[in-house]
This record gives C-alpha cells, structure tokens and sequence, in this order.
C-alpha cells in the first residue's frame, strides 16, 4: 500500500496464480468423510499414507518443500522429511474441515507473560492490525479472535475450492468475514472500509504475490522480500499492529499461540523506521520457532525472493 495525493492505492502484481488448490475436486470432502467415519487408529495413518500420495503428484510443491526444508534443517531432506512436512498440513486442514462437525480446538498462550501485551489489546475494544504467517493454525487463531468479542476481517486469497474458508466462515459468523485480495475491483474498497468501520484485520505477511508495498528483512539466512504493507495500514489509520501464529499442537490437540510486542505509530517519531524494527524482531522469533518446528511451514511454493543488493 502507498498513498498518493492523499487517497490510498494498492499496487497488485500481474503473475497469475492457479484458481484452485491442487488436488482433485473431491478430496476435502473425501478427507472430511475419512476422518468422521474411521476411528483415529485408522484415519490417522490413512491421513500420512495420502500426504505422501500427494507428494508424489505435486512436483512442484515437493520442490519448494524440499528447498525449504534444506534450508531449515541445514541438510538435504529425506523423501520422509518432505512427507511429514505434507502431513503436518494435512492436519491443520482436518482441524478447519472438523469445523463443520462443531469441533473446535483450545488455544492457549505459550508464553503467558510473554502475551500479555496482546491479551490486553484483544480485550480492549480498540481495532488492531492482526498479523501472522502461513504457518501452523494460523487461519484458527484468526478466526478465535472473535471470541475477544470484536469483529475481524481476514485478508484471504479465494480459491474456488476452499470449503476451508467456508466451514471457517459458518462457524464463527457474523463475528468473522474473509476481504478477497484477488478480487482487486473489490478489496481496496472493503479493506478501506473494515477499517473506517473500526473492525480489526488480519493479514498474512508472508506471500509477496498481493503485497503492495514490499521491503527487505533478513530470514533463513538471506535478506528476503516481505509485504509490509500492514505497517503502512497501520501508520495511515493510527492502528496498533501486533502478530500471532501457531506452534504444533501439545497432545490434547490444542494450540499453543506464540506473540508479538504491540506496535504503535503514535509512540515512534519515525513509524516505518519503527516498524522495520518491529518487523524484523518478529521474523527473527518466527525463524527460530521454524528450526524448532520445520514442518510447520506451510508455504508449498517457492521461498520469498531474496532482495537485490
């Protein structure tokens, strides 16, 4: 995002994405099926035997894995490596399709004390600036800021097979919308106007196909391109900003929530150079929740650029 003369004008990237998740048209309802009819002792193996299916008809998200994961683990990875890695989200997928059975798992804070910068927010009734990462339960964790009692919207890219977004949205309707980046004619509209409207927005900040306004952080290794458009959001409407994501789930099946420091515009005489900062703090304790956590990256594409000098 930038602004221009005073309005506000998003800058979105011609390179076409597919309309659809990979995979045949019937498989979420398949694995929505399997998981309600087969007992766990089953329905769990069943579930890694398909991911591993998977990673042999989806060379392109194998390779992007597999560069991820070399990366991560410092090593070349085992084909068993890629297969956990599918198998991981695959588990984040049944969590979202149980949503239409009513199920619903329990987040917690990892850090207590850590959150309470963001447990304050979340109860006050002041919008905020949601940021997170493809990683984990993120889109859960999204969607249970309603239960804070405030409204969101959550930035999202439409596929025309995402029934995830659709049992998310039934769930935790009229509390939770979902704004369609890709629907251009629309969504600089309905962002602009969530905000005004004092609704919270969650925004992924990890993908730079829809960013607007991209800048450079250090990330595995490399300075990496990252959209920063949330601080730019964040800066023209006065809205704090602070980030969320997922760790792997303990044993009882609930979600450990990991958070950041709450930025504020106001509190910096420089906000972007602020934000930089911010920014960077945040991946720096993304990238070492991904070395505890490698397979918890669900990002099956091509790893963000690295910056020119």
């Amino acid at each position: 995002m930038a602004t221009e003369s005073g309005k506000l004008r998003v800058e979105l990237t011609t390179r076409q994405r597919p309309d659809r998740n990979p995979g045949p048209p019937w498989g979420y309802r398949l694995l929505g099926l399997g998981d309600r009819i087969l007992p766990t002792a089953i329905a769990d193996p069943a579930l890694y035997a398909g991911s591993a299916l998977a990673v042999s008809v989806m060379p392109a998200q194998r390779a992007a894995s597999a560069e991820y994961l070399r990366i991560v683990l410092d090593r070349t990875p085992a084909r068993s490596d890629i297969n956990r890695h599918f198998y991981a989200f695959s588990r984040s997928l049944m969590a979202k399709l149980r949503l239409a059975r009513g199920i619903r798992p329990a987040v917690y804070y990892a850090d207590r004390r850590a959150s309470e910068p963001f447990d304050t927010l979340c109860r006050s009734p002041e919008p905020a600036l949601f940021g997170t990462f493809h990683i984990g339960h993120s889109d859960l964790i999204g969607c249970m800021l309603s239960d804070f009692d405030r409204k969101i919207a959550l930035v999202r890219h439409r596929l025309g097979n995402s029934i995830d977004t659709d049992f998310m949205s039934r769930a935790f309707s009229p509390s939770v919308r979902f704004l369609w980046i890709n629907r251009a004619e629309d969504f600089l509209f309905d962002l602009k106007n969530a905000i005004e409207q004092n609704i919270s927005v969650g925004l992924q900040c990890d993908r730079v196909e829809f960013g607007g306004r991209i800048e450079s952080f250090q990330f595995l290794g490399k300075r990496r391109l990252f959209p920063f458009t949330i601080y730019h959001l964040a800066t023209l409407f006065e809205r704090p900003v602070v980030f969320a994501f997922a760790g792997p789930e303990d044993p009882e099946g609930n979600i450990p929530v990991i958070t950041s420091a709450v930025f504020r515009p106001a509190d910096h005489k420089d906000p972007l150079a602020a934000a930089r900062t911010h920014f960077q703090e945040v991946l720096s304790v993304l990238e070492d929740h991904l070395r505890e956590h490698p397979y918890l990256w669900f990002n099956f594409t091509p790893l963000n650029p690295e910056a020119r000098p």
